[in-house]
């Protein structure tokens, strides 16, 4: 017999592979979870969470029309039993340590690694494996000899966090006097519970890590939670929340292009001075139109190993100076970058530099939305109100 009953509504838009999430104090996180649509009686996967506001509950909506309702009945069980469809197109998360960090599985299959060891300059995600089994950012420099690629700017490290100018720190570049992101610890991946978090919804874990000069000087404290949904057949979902904190004093960051609270160096055969292509929230297309735009989300699509995918960035309302501006680049540079005003805007009067107070800190969160086709055809746009608009869920006593 069902112990809770949900309802889900869509909103204004139309829902596809959309995580959902509502607050249940009365579920354990370590029991297994199934709802079941109460009209097609199809199971799926359920996944409490245990966070630092009570427990949660969180499941993978398959698909929901614009304005339409769903209902759901909770049940235990789990997902494999003979009523159910492992996370409809794929199943679990798995996180744990590996041979070179954070291993994220998806179905089994390494999907990225957390790189933190101390021999690296920063902290970054690599490899990045999308929907058609085949890595979206760029090798280089981790692998050094790929065919095909591009050697330049070997601080693109696939996907990480960095800026150019903190304190007078290059967090940067990897030239002469630059500094380090240091890896602490790990955290409880949700401010309560297990440090790695792994189930058939969802994988996570949050990192500390001190960004320090060339002398190893602490300038600043990071903290990272890396969140991965179960695939669907064409799709990924990484959210990456970075939160800044002045633990050292005052924090400047200085009004530089070189740098990111979020940065992706897509694959090289996606490039848009080659195959691929480059649009923004507001339909700009291509580096000329985008270069220093501000906007909600940032698409780049092209081809890897001959099928066409994409790497969406979506900022949320949350994050600090919302909507950011980005430097992307038709040679493969992706990256929200929201203190380069004077870069930018090209105006020698304008500074974007922002002094983080002592003790203060600075939050961004994004998503990382993995796709198959062009921007149009994987309805990107929709997806991003997946991310800032998400479906409301009802519990019905």
């Amino acid at each position: 017999m069902a112990s809770r009953q949900f309802t889900v509504h869509a909103g204004n838009h139309i829902r596809k592979h959309c995580p959902v999430w509502v607050n249940d104090g009365k579920l354990a996180a370590d029991r297994s979870y199934l709802v079941i649509d109460d009209v097609t009686n199809e199971a799926l996967p359920a996944q409490a969470v245990e966070t630092a506001d009570g427990t949660r509950l969180v499941w993978i909506l398959p698909a929901l029309a614009a304005r339409a309702s769903r209902s759901y009945s909770l049940e235990t069980g789990a997902a494999d039993s003979a009523s159910a469809k492992p996370g409809r197109d794929g199943g679990g998360v798995a996180v744990a340590d590996g041979r070179h960090g954070v291993d994220i599985d998806l179905d089994g299959e390494l999907f990225t690694t957390y790189h933190h060891a101390p021999q690296h300059n920063k902290l970054f995600l690599y490899p990045v494996v999308g929907p058609t089994g085949r890595g979206m950012t760029r090798a280089y420099p981790m692998i050094p000899d790929v065919p095909g690629e591009k050697h330049d700017h070997p601080h693109h490290k696939s996907i990480h966090v960095a800026h150019g100018d903190v304190n007078g720190v290059d967090l940067w570049s990897e030239l002469d006097d630059h500094g380090y992101q240091r890896h602490v610890c790990f955290l409880p991946a949700f401010g309560a519970g297990s440090a790695y978090v792994s189930g058939p919804v969802c994988g996570a874990f949050l990192s500390r890590s001190h960004w320090v000069s060339r002398s190893e000087q602490p300038v600043l404290t990071e903290e990272k939670r890396v969140v991965v949904y179960a695939p669907a057949s064409d799709a990924r979902i990484l959210d990456i929340g970075v939160t800044l904190h002045a633990t050292e004093g005052p924090v400047r960051f200085g009004d530089t292009k070189e740098g990111a609270m979020l940065s992706v160096r897509v694959a090289s055969s996606m490039d848009a001075d080659d195959a691929g292509e480059i649009e923004n929230a507001y339909g700009g297309r291509g580096e000329d139109e985008c270069f220093g735009a501000r906007a909600q989300w940032m698409d780049y699509t092209g081809p890897v190993s001959g099928k066409t995918v994409g790497v969406a960035v979506f900022d949320h309302p949350s994050s600090f100076r919302y909507p950011t501006y980005w430097h992307v680049r038709n040679y493969g540079l992706l990256h929200a970058n929201c203190f380069a005003w004077r870069e930018f805007l090209g105006h020698p009067g304008i500074d974007g530099s922002y002094v983080l107070p002592e003790g203060a800190r600075l939050r961004c969160q994004f998503r990382v939305y993995l796709h198959t086709g062009k921007t149009q055809e994987a309805r990107v746009k929709e997806r991003y109100h997946d991310f800032i608009t998400p479906p409301v869920v009802e519990a019905v006593e």
